[in-house]
């Protein structure tokens, strides 16, 4: 039984090239979309956007299906995209959403941190985004301070720090990153994709690769005590001058890494420095011509660890006879439970799309950790899009398969009230790959 909550009670205004989205964001009240219509989204001065603890619950929304086609550009700007800084006004939570965004551009050239977001004791839910040649000193692509944001479902791709952290800074930060791919990042001096500063992150299934650190940390540092747990993510092709093409720990970090597989980076793949117990079980450590671990004990035929051949096929997907490999990849099956118990039961590590099962397998996961039905869109208040087949115009709910099975939804239910979860059911009918199902919300 899944079931599907909408709570639709607010405006949905649409925001075209050329016209305000401050002024949308403005203007809304908790439960509001601000729907950003596609195109160049420019801006003059400081920020395109700055958002305050006014605006949570409120829903900025681009495109989350194609996000490239709604982009957000930093190239008039001289500071964040989106500035959100909260450090004397209060907190924003979760409820305040940014999704479905490409930001191209940006470049914190005057406050120095977080070429497309800056965050302050901010804890907003971003999603379903690419981030696209941002710099900035500190966090090219995000910074943030304290807080705990959540960033899932994110590329980010060719941004550049001058200091630390080339896509994503955390300052004692509590975020959780997860089901993003980090790709030709580079930084300057340390973390070529994310830079831990005194805080325990969680990093969950993500893709690291083609990341530099001109210093140490290709795709990770961590710094000052900070003790993040690393999981489910792959480390490929990763560059450092020094040390720590993978993972860096420095200074008291004791980080736990489990289930990830760590292959062809340059320059040892973890080292360690100035104390802490990194902790690593059920890892694939294998193939990196500077050495697997530096300045610490090598954990392999212990906790599951292996050093073996991890036999990644196309994009980073487990060789497997299932899926017509010729060989079964050492990291099938070879992990800790069951991918249920990681939410994992609907991703897949072979080239045909099917989801793991049985016990889990090591390593970087693909597709999304639910079954691949998205709420796309959503429109209140419909007087002139869509008419349903009676000519009328209700309010409506667009239902999306961005999996790559089909999707029966008999055993779903849809609700908008939280006292009645099975308020709707769904009848039996099959969504496609790539295929949609409106919902009109008119309680026939």
């Amino acid at each position: 039984m899944t079931i599907l909550f909408v709570f639709i009670l607010g405006i949905t205004t649409p925001v075209y090239p050329g016209e305000s989205i401050q002024d949308a964001l403005d203007s809304s009240l908790p439960g509001d979309t601000v729907l950003v219509m596609p195109g160049i989204h420019y801006g003059n001065g400081e920020n395109l956007i700055v958002i305050t603890e006014d605006h949570n619950g409120i829903v900025l929304l681009g495109d989350n299906l194609d996000p490239s086609s709604v982009i957000l550009s930093g190239d008039s700007l001289y500071d964040s995209i989106i500035d959100i800084d909260c450090t004397i006004t209060g907190q924003i939570d979760s409820t305040m959403v940014i999704s479905g965004f490409s930001f191209t551009d940006g470049n914190a050239s005057t406050d120095a941190f977080g070429g497309a977001i800056h965050l302050k004791y901010s804890s907003p839910l971003i999603q379903y985004s690419r981030f696209i040649q941002c710099t900035a000193d500190n966090g090219g692509a995000i910074f943030a301070w304290k807080g705990a944001p959540v960033i899932r479902y994110c590329d980010f791709q060719s941004n550049v720090c001058s200091s630390a952290g080339a896509a994503v800074y955390l300052y004692t930060s509590e975020a959780s990153v997860s089901y993003c791919r980090f790709q030709d990042n580079v930084s300057w001096d340390d973390g070529g994709a994310i830079f831990c500063y005194h805080c325990s992150p969680t990093i969950f299934n993500c893709l690291f690769t083609g990341g530099f650190a001109v210093d140490d940390g290709g795709a990770i540092y961590c710094y000052a005590f900070s003790n993040p747990e690393i999981s489910f993510c792959m480390f490929f092709d990763n560059h450092v001058n020094y040390t720590g093409s993978a993972v860096y720990f420095r200074v008291g970090s004791s980080p736990e890494l489990h289930h990830n597989i760590v292959t062809g980076n340059s320059g040892p793949a973890f080292y360690i420095q100035d104390g802490g117990e990194p902790v690593f079980f059920y890892n694939c450590v294998w193939g990196n011509p500077d050495g697997n671990y530096g300045n610490l004990p090598d954990p392999t035929g212990t906790g599951g660890n292996i050093s073996v051949d991890p036999l990644l096929v196309d994009d980073f997907f487990l060789s497997q006879t299932a899926a017509g490999q010729a060989v079964d990849s050492p990291c099938v099956n070879s992990g800790s439970g069951s991918p249920a118990d990681y939410g994992l039961e609907f991703t897949w590590t072979r080239t045909d799309g099917v989801p793991d099962s049985e016990v889990v397998d090591i390593g970087y996961h693909h597709g999304s950790h639910q079954s691949g039905l998205v709420l796309n869109e959503l429109m209140a208040e419909n007087d002139t899009t869509i008419a349903d087949n009676y000519g009328e115009y209700d309010d409506w709910i667009e239902i999306t398969n961005t999996g790559p099975n089909d999707i029966n939804l008999s055993g779903y239910y849809l609700t908008d009230d939280a006292a009645d979860p099975f308020k709707f059911a769904f009848p039996d009918t099959v969504i496609h790959p790539g295929d949609y199902f409106i919902v009109w919300a008119d309680d026939d």
